[in-house]
């Protein structure tokens, strides 16, 4: 049974965050995505075009890895401080065609993973022109549940716990701990792909994690669009956000301990 369940809705606002620069023909795509948005006007939980237009609905998903770029800790090591350059998939997997001057921006699920480096995924959905220019949207609406309020790990005398309490957009709590042997403890959040550290160190306090909190609507191109590109344009360095499932991880040095957690639409 999961406990801990808080429905949260925002208050509709939306900001417009272009993305239209960088890549092969960037100048021509850069023009495509220009007009629409001079054709777009937003109202409360839907976009207008001045005329109708044709255009798929569907989940725009891709993912970004570093293949060139500076690297932390020994040589082999994954990790990377930036990307100079990387390798993108993209997909647009589209779910019903329209003809329409007026699209709904209603909540739908969506995931965003992003690392320092800017590799990393998201699925958004919105909806796809005959052109190519793609228009996303982030409704952050969450319902937290839990399979329990505190998660511990280590053992006697090295030993950490942190009690979870979900927020409005993510959680907080309480990290407790006894260090004898040990140096340090972590807290991770696991997404599909990419891991965020929440709290690196010997002493208790009080943590949190806030998924996005600001609603949003990505316009750019399909063949333009990837993760550092989002990155930049949400000014994010690194974050796990979304719906669906995710783990958090504590960890005393080498004992550790997880917990899986669901995120979802609130209930209507």
């Amino acid at each position: 049974m999961y406990k801990g369940v808080l429905p949260f809705l925002f208050g509709w606002t939306m900001k417009i965050v272009k993305v239209s620069s960088g890549g092969l023909f960037s100048g021509k795509l850069r023009r495509l995505v220009e007009a629409a948005v001079s054709e777009l006007e937003l109202l409360e939980g839907s976009m207008i075009f001045r005329k109708p237009v044709e255009a798929e609905f569907g989940v725009f998903k891709a993912v970004s890895s570093v293949v060139i770029g500076p690297k932390i800790g020994a040589r082999g090591s994954r990790y990377y401080t930036t990307g100079w350059f990387f390798t993108t998939s993209r997909k647009f997997l589209p779910k019903k065609r329209l003809l329409s001057s007026e699209f709904p921006l209603v909540p739908v699920e969506y995931r965003l993973e992003i690392d320092v480096p800017g590799s990393g995924l998201f699925e958004l959905p919105g909806y796809r022109l005959k052109n190519g220019v793609v228009l996303l949207y982030i409704t952050p609406s969450y319902r937290f549940l839990f399979p329990s309020d505190i998660m511990t790990a280590g053992d006697l005398e090295d030993y950490a716990q942190f009690s979870i309490n979900p927020s409005e957009s993510g959680f907080e709590g309480e990290l407790s701990l006894s260090l004898r042997n040990a140096d340090y403890v972590s807290l991770d959040l696991m997404g599909k792909l990419v891991e965020d550290q929440i709290f690196f160190g010997s002493e208790p306090g009080n943590v949190r994690y806030d998924f996005l909190s600001d609603t949003v609507l990505i316009v750019s191109h399909e063949r333009l669009l990837d993760a550092p590109k989002l990155q930049r344009a949400l000014n994010l360095v690194s974050l796990v956000s979304g719906h669906g499932e995710f783990t958090l991880r504590l960890t005393v040095e080498k004992a550790r301990e997880e917990m899986r957690f669901l995120v979802s639409l609130p209930k209507v």
